[in-house]
Order: C-alpha cells, then sequence, then structure tokens
C-alpha cells in the first residue's frame, strides 16, 4: 500500500504551473497567506542582510523573494528543481532588469552544487515543505555559508492549521512533511545552526508555518575545525 501511495505523488520537480502558482497567491486566501509569511521573512532580513552579501536562494518558484533581495544585496545565485519555475524565474530577472542572479538546476539535499563556505547568506522559503530528510537539506545549505551566515527557512507545521495544508496539495499530487515547533528547531541546531528568530505565519497563533531565522555556528560539523 505504501508503494502505491508513493506512485501517486510527483517527484519534486515535476507539476509545477508557475501562472497557477501566481494565480493562487492573487487569490484572497493565498494572498494574506503570503503576506503573514513575507512579515516574518523581512523583519529578519533586516536584520542581516548587507549590500555585500552573496545569497544563494533555494526554490524561487517565480521569483518573489528573489528580485528585491537581489536589488538589496551583492550577487544571488537561485536553484530551483522545475525546469518551467526556472525559465518563468529567468524570463522575469531579465524584463525587471536585475542582473546580479544566477541561476541553475538543484535540489536538496544531494543535488545543489555550489562551493563550500561561498555564500553569506541562503534563503529557502516553502522548499522544506516537500523534504522528507531536514537535516540532511539544512546541513548541505550550511556546508554553503561562510561561519557565522545567516540562513532563513520555513516548515509546514504539525498544528490544526497545518493538517490541513497537507490536503491541499493532493490535488497538485505533492508530499507535504510536518514537523512541531520543537522538531524544527532541534533539527536545525543538529545541522549546526543557532537560532535567531522564530515567528509563526498563519491564521491561528499556532500557525500554519514557522519561519526560523539562523546562524551557522562556529563550530559547525559540517566545517572543518
Amino acid at each position: 500500500m505504501k508503494d502505491v501511495r508513493n506512485l501517486w505523488f510527483h517527484p519534486v520537480e515535476e507539476g509545477w504551473d508557475p501562472r497557477f502558482f501566481e494565480g493562487y497567491f492573487e487569490t484572497p486566501l493565498g494572498a494574506a497567506i503570503r503576506a503573514r509569511e513575507e512579515e516574518a521573512v523581512y523583519d529578519f532580513l533586516g536584520t542581516v542582510l548587507e549590500p555585500g552579501h552573496s545569497v544563494v536562494e533555494v526554490g524561487p518558484g517565480t521569483g518573489n523573494y528573489t528580485v528585491p533581495v537581489a536589488q538589496r544585496c551583492s550577487e544571488m545565485v537561485a536553484i530551483d528543481s522545475s525546469p518551467e519555475m526556472l525559465q518563468y524565474l529567468r524570463k522575469r530577472l531579465l524584463q525587471e532588469g536585475v542582473l546580479n542572479v544566477e541561476t541553475g538546476t538543484g535540489q536538496l539535499p544531494d543535488k545543489i552544487r555550489v562551493a563550500p563556505e561561498r555564500f553569506d547568506g541562503a534563503l529557502l522559503v516553502g522548499v522544506l515543505n516537500y523534504t522528507e530528510c531536514l537535516v540532511e537539506s539544512l546541513r548541505a545549505l550550511v556546508s554553503a555559508l561562510k561561519t557565522g551566515g545567516w540562513i532563513i527557512f520555513n516548515v509546514p507545521l504539525l498544528t490544526l492549521e497545518g493538517r490541513i495544508y497537507p490536503l491541499s496539495e493532493l490535488v497538485a499530487r505533492r508530499r507535504v512533511y510536518l514537523l512541531s515547533p520543537a522538531d524544527t528547531l532541534a533539527t536545525a541546531e543538529k545541522a549546526g545552526l543557532k537560532i535567531e528568530n522564530t515567528v509563526t505565519a498563519g491564521f491561528s497563533r499556532s500557525g500554519l508555518t514557522l519561519v526560523v531565522g539562523a546562524v551557522v555556528q562556529e563550530e559547525s560539523p559540517d566545517k572543518p575545525a
């Protein structure tokens, strides 16, 4: 039965339609969810992002964060597993005259090909929803960050609001992984991160997602002594 269920779900790189994706966030519900998420993300970005920073973003999608972040830093590398999303993003970057973003194909945890300790910061919003191996995915990003580098990510929560979310994703045939706040933070620390800030985003106090701001510890498991 488990194998049959697995056959139903798309691989994470398949089944993405950029226009349908953006269309959802133009609905009242989608716009409200995005606004709450953006508030948490930009609050933390305001404390860590500097003009000279190099930033890696995994799962940029249609560029909702890519464009404004690129306009506030030195360079970005945007990596996505979906060819359709990358095509849309490249067209948007060209139309908006954003020239400091390099795009490429990749997928967490083991298909991200970037130089070790290259980046000052990393952004993963709406990506770890579909990642079964959270600690390995975060470690892959930690290895790409400089010591003291920052990372912002979010995960869907094991709450009432969060439990509804995977049901909506069944239509798109995508598997979603839910976590409690405690498990999320414990996993992040295991990956070598020091938690700086956490905010729940959603319509209830318990929230739909947990937005986490963290920095790479000086003695990370993935960095040489």
